[in-house]
């Protein structure tokens, strides 16, 4: 039964059969050849051991490095010494900064000015008229979170930073998608840009724009902005370019313009496609804003940063409840407007008297509660749920804290410190001509020129060490996030009930901003590198999960059946049919599984991570923009060539 696989795929159709026989050839051909590169790598280091490290087998030298940082250093003082003085920020940088600062505290302003019991009314209001009745109890449980928690001030701060940030990024996303869905030219140009924002960690957006506009707001925006844009453009593009051609010819044939069949044709038939961009667009900025606390954004971000700063587990659960609650509520009102499945149905003719009577709702609501005095949900008015999460933290840490402690140990000293060494330990220049061949091997030639290339652009900047830390922490997460989710999701494509289970709950952690996975994570293992590993590992299971399950259930029946009558057993079918069919799944389930870790594991620097993302923060902190830039750069560069390594190869046309 060993070629069992062959054997059903020539019975189904003996070339596609063979195709996939040579396929998975190359695919155990490849891992062998990577194997042999560690090989190598390890030889390189304990020669070095041996040899007593000499100089030649050492880390990167960081000549170059420390001159580009000192380079930016002197940039970043050239723009704070000038900022008021030189026409490129007088004019124009200023303004934006200015602009942007003014419209976060203007809509700040006017949630105050509705009190809580106007922005609540107006949110439920909304909601059910967008969303139905379901989605409207939602809002009005997060809204009521909001206040129960104390946190009602830093939530419409929050909320305030997410509305300016998704404006610009519709404001310019979505007139970009319609170019690129128009013009193939212009979408060919364009991809590779999305591309690039899209493999880009967030914490790598930070310092750009604060050396622009400093720590403040205005800088929390832009970046919220440029993060969240892509998926808008993108899905964009993908809607426009999916409407009927006959559509747009036959329109054509009656002499419409280009601006009519925009109008008319393409926007009103991609409208719904379109929401859907939206819709991430707008979960894209929640999880930044949160952030955006280090550079400036308040809010419940920085209720969480504070609180994880001070280990104070209990405060930190507190604001995370409310930021999951804000994600979630706005998750669903916005996919409701995607696909209208639960908008309640109201007659045309009374449209207009519905909403003229939620206005007269809101207006009356606002002005009972501005006459009575209220503002904002009164702070001594809060339930605390601090003292009695950090109580059952003690009592966590009391029962597990000796079990945990003994587990972060052992990780530390004998997978991440080894690995750690040697990668850092290894001939500097070996390292980067082992990430050449894996790019070759796993990808070809042009991916192995990037990753070769990005390693050299890491030692240059000046952070050698404290990227391949980075790196090692990114590997162990994943090879646990690909094995788990590997398990998981062939369990899910087994069984159906286990499936319905687990999908809303996969929705549900997929909803949740990054940085709320430290939470949990602090609470088991306290503070270091161990949570970060842990969030980055639980972050990053859904997406793998979700695609190892499509895979395995996108293999055609026929095939299956081709493999039961030839008397394959249930692994023989797992390992001979499903999982090769599916490899393009979970090639894609690798590659997206790492980049999350990637984006987590960077972050996990607010928890004592340290390396990569501990430059950013102490780069942020300290003034010493050159040392975060360089680091944020080096984030770049790694998750250029993770995202380079793990694509692979592409499929051949036929």
């Amino acid at each position: 039964m060993g070629d069992v696989a062959v054997t059903t795929q020539t019975a189904a159709t003996a070339p596609d059969g063979a195709v996939a026989d040579d396929s998975r050839g190359v695919w155990r051909r490849s891992w062998f050849q990577a194997l042999i590169v560690l090989a190598v790598l390890l030889a390189g280091y304990a020669s070095a051991r041996v040899l007593g490290n000499p100089s030649w087998a050492g880390g990167f030298p960081t000549a170059v490095g420390d001159s580009f940082m000192a380079w930016l250093d002197g940039v970043y003082a050239w723009i704070v010494e000038n900022r008021n003085d030189s026409p490129l920020f007088l004019y124009f940088f200023n303004y934006i900064s200015v602009g942007l600062g003014s419209a976060v505290v203007l809509i700040n302003q006017f949630l105050d000015f509705l009190t809580w019991a106007g922005v609540t009314a107006l949110g439920v209001l909304g909601a059910w008229r967008v969303a139905g009745w379901r989605v409207a109890l939602l809002v009005l449980a997060a809204f009521g979170t909001f206040a129960l928690t104390g946190l009602w001030n830093e939530s419409m701060t929050t909320l305030a930073l997410i509305i300016t940030s998704v404006s610009i990024a519709l404001l310019f996303g979505v007139p970009l998608g319609i170019l690129a869905g128009r013009s193939d030219r212009f979408h060919r140009a364009l991809r590779p840009v999305l591309d690039f924002m899209q493999i880009m960690p967030a914490f790598a957006y930070l310092l750009p724009f604060v050396l622009l506009f400093g720590i403040s707001n205005p800088a929390a925006a832009v970046v919220t902005a440029v993060y969240a844009l892509p998926p808008v453009a993108r899905i964009t593009a993908m809607a426009i370019r999916q409407v009927p051609e006959g559509a747009v010819e036959a329109t054509t044939s009656l002499g419409s313009t280009p601006w009519q069949i925009l109008t008319k044709v393409q926007i009103p038939l991609a409208k719904r496609t379109i929401l859907l961009g939206v819709n991430q667009t707008i979960m894209l900025a929640v999880s930044m804003v949160v952030i955006a606390s280090v550079i400036g954004a308040g809010g419940l971000g920085d209720a969480i940063y504070q609180a994880l700063a001070k280990v104070n587990v209990g405060q930190a659960f507190q604001a995370g409840i409310a930021i999951v609650m804000l994600a979630i509520a706005m998750d669903r009102v916005t996919g409701a407007v995607g696909h209208g499945a639960h908008t309640p149905q109201i007659p045309e003719r009374l449209r207009w008297q519905v909403l003229g009577g939620g206005v007269l709702i809101v207006a009356a609501v606002v002005a009972g509660a501005r006459f009575l005095g209220l503002g904002g949900w009164p702070r001594n008015v809060a339930v605390d749920v601090a003292a009695p999460v950090n109580a059952f933290y003690d009592a966590l840490q009391s029962a597990i804290g000796g079990f945990t402690a003994s587990l972060s140990t052992w990780l530390l000293d004998w997978v991440l410190g080894p690995l750690s060494a040697l990668l850092t330990g290894t001939p500097w220049w070996l390292v980067v001509v082992a990430a050449a061949a894996l790019g070759w091997i796993f990808g070809g030639l042009r991916p192995a020129l990037v990753s070769g290339g990005s390693f050299v652009a890491i030692g240059l900047l000046g952070v050698w060490n404290n990227a391949m830390d980075t790196l090692s922490q990114v590997l162990v997460a994943s090879v646990v996030t690909i094995l788990l989710g590997v398990v998981i999701g062939v369990l899910m494509s087994r069984n159906d009930v286990f499936a319905a289970i687990l999908r809303p709950i996969l929705d549900a952690m997929q909803t949740l901003p990054p940085f709320v996975y430290l939470i949990p994570a602090v609470a088991l293992f306290t503070i270091g590198r161990v949570p970060a590993l842990v969030a980055a590992v639980i972050f990053a299971l859904p997406p793998v999960i979700r695609l190892v399950n499509d895979g395995i259930r996108g293999v055609p029946a026929g095939i299956r059946e081709a493999a039961i009558s030839q008397g394959s057993t249930k692994w023989q079918m797992l390992t001979k049919v499903e999982l090769p069919m599916a490899r393009a799944s979970l090639g894609m389930a690798v590659n997206q599984g790492i980049i999350l870790v990637l984006s987590m594991v960077v972050m996990g620097a607010l928890v004592g991570a340290g390396s990569l993302g501990f430059d950013v923060v102490f780069g942020l902190a300290q003034n010493e923009l050159g040392l975060g830039l360089a680091s944020g750069l080096a984030i770049l560069f790694l998750g250029l060539f993770l995202d380079r390594v793990t694509q692979g190869r592409r499929a051949p046309s036929a």
